[in-house]
């Protein structure tokens, strides 16, 4: 009984490692008009194939893929595009179209020859990218940049409503705040003890961080003070589709973390 039982165990299949999943598209897309478009639809094939990731059936033909790479590469060449993200989207198309753009490469990956390290690499490779530009993308959602330093700092959403975002140790009430409304809350001796916030696209914010990298030119601003004494003037916000995309997938608490702002001094 145990021989049987042991010659059963080895003739055991072992299961497959799953390869890389056949195109999902049944038409060609609509090429995207713009590098917001591009990034948005690349942000949603998270763990998709090559064919999906570049726009097309399996069933497209060779010159129907050098097109939709070409296009698309171009609206997120980092020499043409600085939009966070973009970067990423461009080393994505690259990957992707190099696993099929030649005919040799094409039949190799529709094979789906796990065997050939090359492929395997490729497709390991790209899934890593897809995964870089989600990183990406959340990093810049949830950061500010900074003008002092060139850098970007952290920024958390608080549970504040605007209508009652500003303590005043006058009043000893919570002051409503405004759009781009920056102040300062006393937790201790001295500026630098001083929690810093901000009324930014509808959500009170904690920006501390950014704070204390501006230096001296932070420290006029008397914390619980009844007056906003400091104000971020508002960049240019980006295509509203795209905005409304990374709001739902980066959003905290409800409140979109997204944007980049500069300080100026309220006069």
């Amino acid at each position: 009984l145990f021989k049987r039982w042991w010659w059963w165990e080895r003739k055991e299949p072992k299961p497959k490692p799953p390869g890389p999943p056949p195109s999902s598209l049944a038409h060609n897309i609509t090429l995207p008009a713009s590098g917001s478009d591009a990034i948005k639809r690349l942000l949603s094939c998270k763990g998709k194939d090559p064919y999906s990731i570049l726009g097309v059936t399996s069933t497209c033909t060779d010159e129907e893929i050098k097109k939709y790479y070409k296009s698309q590469a171009l609206l997120v060449h980092p020499d043409k595009n600085s939009q966070p993200g973009a970067e990423e989207a461009f080393k994505i198309l690259v990957h992707a179209f190099d696993l099929i753009a030649e005919p040799t490469k094409r039949a190799a990956y529709d094979r789906y020859v796990s065997e050939s390290n090359q492929v395997e690499q490729a497709w390991s490779e790209l899934s890593d990218l897809l995964s870089q530009l989600h990183e990406k993308m959340e990093y810049a959602a949830n950061t500010i940049r900074c003008n002092n330093c060139g850098k970007r700092h952290k920024r958390e959403v608080t549970e504040r409503p605007c209508y009652a975002a500003r303590f005043c140790a006058q009043c000893k009430i919570h002051h409503s705040a405004k759009e781009g409304d920056m102040w300062a809350e006393s937790r201790g001796w001295g500026w630098w003890s001083s929690r810093y916030l901000a009324c930014i696209e509808g959500g009170v914010y904690d920006i501390t961080e950014w704070a204390h990298c501006q230096g001296d030119s932070i420290q006029s601003v008397r914390p619980d003070s009844h007056m906003v004494q400091y104000r971020l003037v508002m960049a240019p916000r980006p295509e509203p589709d795209f905005e409304d995309l990374l709001n739902s997938l980066y959003s905290q608490n409800g409140n979109p973390s997204r944007g980049k702002k500069k300080s100026k001094k309220n006069k």
